[in-house]
């Protein structure tokens, strides 16, 4: 049998590289990003993915010989082309000894970057036919583009915009002016929620005359650095100032912060909503899947009308998964598992440590009595959503449990938490479909959500949700059969297993070495459960 390695890798990955294993038949065997096993968030600059190369082989049980295609989510030729520059590395050989796959001779195929994000979420999705809209900062040389993709006659792409209307560009100098960074765009969307009354249209990117204006013209051949540049020069001139007058922990507090990144999100909302329903009028489809990092909005996905789907690696670190997806679409028809990722490994040996066997009646008792629960057990989830297999588990029922959480992670205080609920239809908030799968769809909670569930509620009145399908964990849905049984709401808090600037735990020992950390007591390693002597 032969494979294909799909990757997020070479001169165009600036962010979240990764690394993707499908089989003959384009069954995802692994899913991995260089992120968890570097420790560094967002593996900044790392161009070659070496570790989620290895371990995505290591997971396949596959070795280098083995490999049919490199498939990579980036055109470097013609990203080389445009720049004057050249490729980065000499030769296909020398960029897959740079991969550690020297003794590979497997073809190197290029897709681009849009293309790659297209497929990952189509194929992701189990529709036979979609419009599938692709929002990000930027491409080779565009920052967003609609295709049309009907399972078995491939994907056209019927539509593109250049750099000047980029959202994401927009959304990344928001955030930088808020001093949250330039990946500090969830926290900007989380702040956005805060704003009480009116709020003036900045005027960054606008629907006028059924055609989407920007406020930086509509030459196709800006470049990168002018246009973000020129960005963040807009949004200082909205904001009237260079900086907040407060620090990031009191963000709320301040009117000018909380306007500029209500303007942001505003802006997604409106131009997002207007490129949905160009997509689907555009392609004939009613369903409409979503990629690029934009696509990490879900205040923005939950407004969005009808049959929405957004796989759990919208981002960057899904064009591994579609570029492999290009060279080989999967043979069936179904949704992606989200939990592609590592397996956590054997728990460490440690003097501070007693280890027992996990019992749901024992973790109701902990949760019930305030406690945080560690898990990392199975298959490491793909994507930046926690699903409950690296995740922090809470009750919601006391509104301070969020105050208490962000504390316990070193976040700020203003910060939202969502939660996780099992089974179909149900009483906390109003459903947003398929969107509930990865937490990737803000959705309004009902009155009782509201009542019953406080630490959940944002400054809105929306939660971002995980709803567990059949078969994704029966610990957890265990747990909250359990906990519904007590009289306790069938619903806990989730958020990810990760201290501040971390990415998500990968292993039993990143897992032990953050809740040392962090102060936590109580672990789910796997099946144990282990508590730790001297934590909270």
């Amino acid at each position: 049998m032969s494979y294909v390695l799909g990757v997020n890798a070479g001169t165009g990955t600036w962010h979240d590289a990764s690394a993707c294993l499908i089989d003959a038949d384009g069954t995802v065997l692994a899913l991995v990003e260089e992120e968890r096993l570097s420790r560094v968030r967002h593996a900044p600059k790392q161009h070659v993915p070496t570790r989620a190369v290895q371990r995505c082989l290591e997971l396949g049980g596959v070795t280098a010989e083995q490999l049919e295609a490199i498939a990579v989510g980036w055109d470097e030729p013609r990203m080389a082309l445009r720049s004057g520059q050249g490729w980065e590395f000499d030769s296909p050989e020398a960029f897959l000894a740079a991969l550690g796959l020297g003794s590979s001779g497997a073809e190197v195929v290029f897709v681009p970057h849009h293309r790659a994000h297209a497929a990952s979420a189509f194929h992701a999705s189990g529709r036979a036919s979609a419009a599938v809209l692709v929002v990000d900062g930027n491409g080779e040389d565009e920052s967003t583009s609609i295709f049309h993709a009907r399972r078995g006659h491939g994907m056209r792409r019927v539509e593109r915009w250049p750099q000047v209307h980029s959202l994401g560009h927009v959304y990344e100098a928001a955030s930088v002016w808020l001093g949250l960074g330039k990946r500090g765009e969830g926290k900007t969307m989380g702040l956005a929620a805060h704003l009480s009354g009116s709020l003036d249209d900045p005027g960054w990117l606008h629907v006028r005359d059924g055609a989407l204006a920007s406020a930086l013209g509509a030459d196709p051949r800006a470049g990168y650095e002018e246009t973000k540049h020129a960005w963040r020069a807009l949004v200082a001139r909205y904001a009237g100032q260079p900086a907040p007058d407060c620090s990031a922990d009191r963000l709320d507090t301040d009117p000018v912060a909380v306007r500029v990144a209500a303007a942001a999100q505003h802006t997604v909302d409106t131009v997002l909503t207007w490129w949905a329903q160009r997509a689907r009028e555009r392609t004939g489809e009613h369903t409409l899947c979503l990629a690029g990092g934009v696509a990490l909005n879900c205040a923005a996905n939950g407004r969005l009308p009808g049959d929405i789907y957004v796989p759990p690696v919208p981002h960057d670190a899904g064009v591994a998964l579609g570029a492999a997806w290009e060279v080989r679409p999967p043979g069936q028809l179904g949704v992606l598992s989200p939990y592609l990722g590592s397996l956590p490994g054997p728990v460490p040996d440690g003097d501070d440590l007693v280890v027992g066997e996990v019992d749901v009646d024992r973790l109701g008792e902990l949760l019930a009595e305030g406690d945080v629960i560690g898990v990392c057990r199975g298959r490491a989830e793909a994507g930046p959503r926690a699903l409950c297999h690296r995740s922090l588990l809470a009750s919601p029922t006391t509104a301070g449990m969020r105050t208490d959480l962000n504390a316990l992670k070193g976040r700020e205080p203003w910060r939202p938490f969502g939660p996780v609920a099992a089974g179909g239809e149900h009483e906390l908030w109003s459903s947003v479909g398929d969107l509930e799968r990865y937490m990737l769809g803000a959705a309004p909670l009902t009155a009782y959500g509201r009542r019953t569930v406080p630490a959940a509620r944002h400054a809105d009145g929306t939660t971002r949700p995980q709803r567990l399908q059949p078969g994704d964990d029966a610990l957890i849905h265990d747990l909250l059969r359990h906990l519904a049984a007590s009289g306790h709401p069938p619903a806990l808090l989730n958020t990810s297993f990760n201290g501040p600037g971390e990415p998500l735990v990968d292993s039993a020992a990143d897992a032990l070495d953050c809740a040392r950390r962090l102060g936590l007591r109580h672990l789910v390693l796997e099946d144990h459960l282990v508590t730790l002597q001297g934590g909270r």
